[in-house]
């Protein structure tokens, strides 16, 4: 059940961009406004529904930016708060991101999932790159905001829905292939782990001298 809730969140968040494109050119403000505000209600029920209490708070934050901006909108009639919903979403998961290095990284949290023994090198990578990740969902919601004020809606539409998220892709992969290189540790039956370990081998484990093995 979490599972598919989780799934149908998401389908929520990728396809809200399309909807106000068509509530927007085929209606108006007051009814994109309103498809807005369902759409925070229905994205809400799986965090009621799944999340635990002490993350409940956190969890709420994008569906609480999204019914801000659907009320600016709904009040003003100005179609336009609709269209920076994208940019304040990417810039709260980028203060996210700054928020986690006052304890653990969130790049580092991610990690331990799949190792829990993180060396003191893998550590550091994981803090730089959460920095990372912040300034660049900065940079996006940036843009986005510079599209939505300049650009049509079909445009806006295209970016939204598409280009900023092919965006987080590519700093992703670029992120997983810097990773696999700097530190060589590889799963062979992993198609893409495989070629990288071609371009780059494993280093060689040093060998260790029997007079340093404690008798």
């Amino acid at each position: 059940m979490k599972a598919v809730l989780g799934v149908i969140s998401t389908l929520f968040i990728i396809a809200s961009p399309f909807v106000l494109y068509w509530t927007l050119t085929h209606r108006d403000v007051t009814v994109a406004s309103l498809t807005l505000l369902a759409w925070v209600a229905l994205r809400a029920i799986p965090i009621v529904l799944t999340a635990k209490k002490e993350q409940r708070r956190a969890a709420l934050q994008l569906p609480a930016i999204g019914l801000v901006f659907a009320l600016l909108g709904l009040v003003s009639k100005n179609g336009v708060w609709l269209l920076v919903l994208p940019s304040a979403t990417q810039a709260t998961f980028g203060l996210t991101f700054l928020r986690s290095l006052r304890g653990t990284p969130l790049i580092e949290h991610f990690a331990r999932m799949m190792d829990p023994d993180l060396g003191v090198p893998q550590q550091a990578h994981c803090r730089r790159w959460t920095k990372y990740w912040a300034y660049y969902l900065f940079a996006l919601a940036a843009l986005g905001l510079v599209v939505a004020a300049t650009c049509s809606l079909a445009v806006w539409t295209l970016y939204a829905g598409v280009i900023s998220y092919g965006m987080v892709g590519v700093l992703f992969a670029f992120e997983y292939v810097v990773r696999k290189l700097e530190f060589r540790d590889y799963n062979r039956k992993n198609p893409i782990d495989f070629v990288l370990s071609l371009l780059a081998p494993p280093r060689p484990v040093p060998a260790v001298d029997a007079k340093d093995v404690a008798p």
